[in-house]
Parts: C-alpha cells; sequence; structure tokens
C-alpha cells in the first residue's frame, strides 16, 4: 500500500541563546523527513508573552507521506534529539531550545492559533509569494 504526499506547514521555532544553531540542526533533520522541501528565509520575532528572548523562526514546506498524528510525532522527535526541554527557565524567563509545530496538513489548518500568528505568517507568506503556492 502507498501513501499518498501531502504538503505540510511547520513552524520553526527557538529563544535559545544558540538559536541559529538550534534552527539549522533542526532544519538539517527536516530535510531527512521532507526530502526536498522549502524553508523561508530565518527571522526574528518577539515572544508572545512579552518578556522571553526573542525568537529566530523560520517555516518549513514540503510533502509528508503519513498522517497528521506521524508528523507532529516525527516534529517531537527531531526537538528531543536536538535536547528540546519542556520545562527549562534561565532566571525568570522560558527558554526553548528547538520548536517544531506542523502548523497545516494537506490543506488543512492543524494549529489556527499559530496560523494566525505573525511567527508563522511571515515564513508562510514569504514562501507563498517566493514560490507561488496555492494551497490555501
Amino acid at each position: 500500500m502507498t501513501c499518498e504526499p501531502r504538503r505540510v506547514w511547520i513552524s520553526i521555532g527557538s529563544n535559545h541563546s544558540l538559536k541559529d544553531r538550534f534552527v539549522a540542526a533542526a532544519s538539517a533533520e527536516l530535510s531527512k523527513v521532507l526530502g526536498e522541501y522549502l524553508q523561508s528565509e530565518p527571522y526574528t520575532t518577539p515572544a508572545l508573552n512579552g518578556v522571553d528572548a526573542d525568537y529566530l523562526n523560520a517555516v518549513a514546506t514540503g510533502f509528508f507521506c503519513g498522517s497528521a498524528a506521524a508528523l507532529s510525532e516525527v516534529c517531537k522527535g527531531i526537538e528531543n534529539s536536538l535536547g528540546r526541554t519542556r520545562c527549562r527557565r534561565e532566571g525568570a524567563a522560558h527558554v526553548v531550545e528547538i520548536d517544531l509545530d506542523p502548523v497545516a496538513y494537506g490543506g488543512e489548518v492543524l494549529r489556527p492559533a499559530d496560523f494566525s500568528r505573525e511567527y508563522f505568517k511571515r515564513g508562510f507568506n514569504q514562501l507563498r509569494e517566493d514560490f507561488l503556492l496555492t494551497d490555501f
């Protein structure tokens, strides 16, 4: 039985002091899963809570053969392999080594809140405009 690949959109983010390295490492791991894929230029956005360090963000899109749940598991596995901790704090600030969230899968928005936020929309719009992607 074969699987029909679906276009996926993944939000990538880090506010760690080594965020450039974490985003680059996550991108390298995503390339193993998605094969040829597109990624926005990295960009910085402020933390939603206005307290934590700014985030380095990017958006990746490519095709995945598997369910949305399987893609989520793959993303969490990459986070874990890169040392993601769920409750790391430095003083009063929350530190996120790497965050990979599937935001859309096969034309369906999985995470509406993320889909509407600047940290996702900026990279999403860049990819859509640069490559004329029309699945939304």
